[in-house]
């Protein structure tokens, strides 16, 4: 039993999605976290895959134009070919190998070997939206110190960034 949340595009059109998990092999040896690649909707009708359930995670602040998927896996078994295998591989006799040499008990060297660019990759993305955000807040400061309304004599002589209205929903945000 797995849960995965915030799958981009998940929601509606991805046929499979990149889920990491623990291989263990047959003798019980856990060789760590791996990516594996794993098939969440069959390619031809969409119809979601046995053991698997996927659901919209709903209204989002922003970026609504992109579908964001939770994911439940229930006994979902998965080819030993659908192991993203950069950094380690299984043979079809069973043999794991990996270029990451990782003896300690919960072979973490291994997930970080494969996750870093995926991390990386989340981190800019972040800072993106951060410098976005930035540049929109100052953007709607100089909008609203430059837009002239109605004021109190009766002229358009006032930025609306003297109404309280405006203070009220742009200092929070500053």
């Amino acid at each position: 039993l797995a849960q995965k949340y915030w799958i981009t595009n998940g929601a509606v059109h991805a046929h499979y999605c990149v889920a990491f998990a623990k291989l263990i092999m047959p003798d019980g040896t856990n060789e760590g976290l791996h990516g594996f690649l794993v098939q969440i909707r069959d390619l031809q009708d969409l119809s979601v895959q046995p053991g698997c359930k996927v659901w919209d995670m709903g209204y989002k602040i922003g970026m609504n134009g992109i579908d964001n998927a939770a994911l439940h896996f229930n006994k979902v078994r998965i080819p030993r070919t659908n192991l993203l295998n950069a950094t380690s591989d299984l043979s079809k006799e069973g043999k794991f190998t990996s270029k990451v040499v990782d003896k300690s008990s919960r072979r973490r060297k291994r997930f970080l070997a494969v996750a870093d660019q995926l991390l990386s990759g989340r981190v800019c993305i972040a800072s993106m939206l951060q410098g976005s955000t930035k540049m929109t807040l100052a953007t709607t400061i100089r909008y609203a110190a430059s837009r002239l309304a109605v004021g109190p004599k009766g002229y358009s002589d006032t930025p609306i960034l003297k109404f309280q209205l405006q203070q009220n929903a742009i200092a929070p945000l500053i």
